[in-house]
């Protein structure tokens, strides 16, 4: 840490009047903003280290609200089948076989792909073995919130994998999660924390349901869940309680702003206005509905939701589930595949994809106060985004933002600062051994390919 200036960059701040600065400067002493403004006037800081943000953006750093860290190892595991058969014939085996050092490895390749892409604060809805998550997060030097994904129940036809750590009693379950939120929850100096979690709605009891509501008012954290994800998830749920997913959870008396809901394909209007009531976080997946046909923009209600003023974030998922962490791939999503299904050409602008990925996320996360945008007294979770290439030019004032949602990628990013500490420079990460992460997560992944229950074949011959 120390005393940093980044200067003569087009500083767009995501502050309350979405300010944009050229030949603007951010100002950074440890781990805290204490300037922002126009490169001229901050030009007497006292700077440590100095960097020159000539033809660059300098914005906050991006916030993937939904990512799974114990997933990545997974890639290529789930391609092309709907959601029944990728979470229990493929990734459910798989998790029961992680390690705690393939555990470990995963995240670190997760964290190493969300650096890379400008990514700098990460909501993980959780698996198993998390103690390594958080591990992983500490020593790359990502922010994140970590959860355990909770469930106590299955049936035949939403059956779990003898040995799966997370198929436990409702007591057991509690406990895990209790412990992981106290272990977790403020660690290095805040910029780790911890909230419960839920996995899938055919595995959770309403007695789950009360127990983790009760533990994260109590705690005053979060509840992460995955809901409504698709058609059949829905149906299972109305063939056994009566309701849709919404309103079986609102049936409980439990939403409240601490529900932190992903994917939400499939909802009803009056299940929109239970989520506005009840303040619920709302996080949009778009590059996994592409890639497992969910439903969330062919029959998904975003825009609505949006229009409405529920908090919407962006999140990646996983490398099983969308095979990109690229948060620029994810606002991008965001701001066109809405427009193709309701053939509406400015549905969700681009400057609304950006605050998704930004203040947005900060919001859905109850972290506003401190990330999402670059304002004095806030963290320094920024990022420096070069502009002098081929997909950014040319480059006008009127179109800057929708540039970097429509024409901006993950490559782009040149300088990762999160917590006031530089963790990437001119494109080289400086917590971890790339290389060696790379090499280990290779080595990890094709010994667990080659235990688990199911053989996958190429389509074509590789010789």
């Amino acid at each position: 840490m120390g005393r940093i200036l980044i200067q003569n960059g087009t500083v767009i701040t995501m502050d309350p009047k979405r300010r944009v600065i050229k030949k603007g400067a951010v100002a950074i002493e440890n781990d805290r903003i204490v300037d922002v403004g126009r490169a001229e006037a901050l030009k007497d800081f006292q700077a440590d280290t100095v960097f020159d943000a000539r033809d660059r953006i300098v914005m906050p750093g991006l916030i993937d609200a939904h990512c799974h860290n114990v997933q990545m190892l997974a890639r290529g595991l789930g391609d092309d089948v709907d959601l029944i058969a990728w979470c229990y014939d493929r990734i459910f085996p798989y998790e029961t076989l992680l390690t705690d050092e393939a555990t470990y490895l995963s995240a670190l390749l997760c964290c190493v792909e969300m650096i890379r892409t400008g990514t700098t604060c990460v909501c993980d809805p959780g698996g198993y073995r998390m103690d390594n998550v958080g591990r992983a997060l500490a020593e790359t030097g990502m922010r994140g919130i970590i959860a355990w994904a909770g469930m106590d129940q299955w049936s035949d036809d939403r059956a779990l994998p003898d040995g799966m750590p997370g198929k436990l009693s409702t007591e057991e379950t509690l406990r895990v999660e209790e412990k992981l939120v106290k272990d977790w929850n403020g660690r290095e100096g805040g910029r780790i924390r911890a909230c419960y979690g839920l996995r899938v709605e055919p595995n959770v009891s309403d007695n789950l349901y009360r127990g983790i509501n009760q533990l994260a008012k109590r705690d005053g954290v979060m509840v992460e869940m995955h809901a409504a994800v698709n058609k059949d998830q829905v149906e299972w749920v109305k063939k056994r309680t009566g309701h849709t997913v919404i309103e079986h959870m609102n049936s409980l008396g439990i939403l409240g702003d601490h529900w932190y809901l992903i994917h939400m394909a499939v909802l009803t209007d009056e299940e929109l206005r239970m989520l506005k009531a009840n303040d619920c976080r709302v996080i949009h997946v778009p590059g996994a509905t592409l890639h497992g046909a969910y439903g969330s923009a062919t029959v998904g209600k975003f825009p609505e939701l949006i229009d409405m003023g529920v908090t919407v974030a962006l999140g990646c998922d996983s490398s099983a589930a969308n095979n990109s962490l690229d948060m620029f791939r994810a606002m991008y999503e965001a701001a066109t595949v809405h427009k193709e299904a309701r053939i509406v050409p400015d549905l969700i602008a681009p400057e609304k994809a950006l605050e998704m990925a930004t203040i947005d996320g900060a919001r859905a996360v109850h972290w506003d106060n401190e990330i999402g945008s670059l304002e004095k007294g806030k963290k320094a979770d920024v990022i420096v985004v070069e502009t002098r290439r081929s997909n950014w030019i040319p480059l006008h004032d009127f179109s800057l933002i929708p540039t970097l949602v429509y024409s901006g990628e993950g490559a782009d990013v040149e300088t990762v600062i999160i917590d006031g500490r530089v963790v990437m420079e001119k494109r080289k990460i400086k917590t971890v051994n790339v290389k060696s992460v790379l090499r280990r997560a290779q080595r990890a992944t094709e010994k667990l390919v080659k235990k688990l229950p199911y053989k996958l074949q190429p389509k074509w011959p590789v010789e």
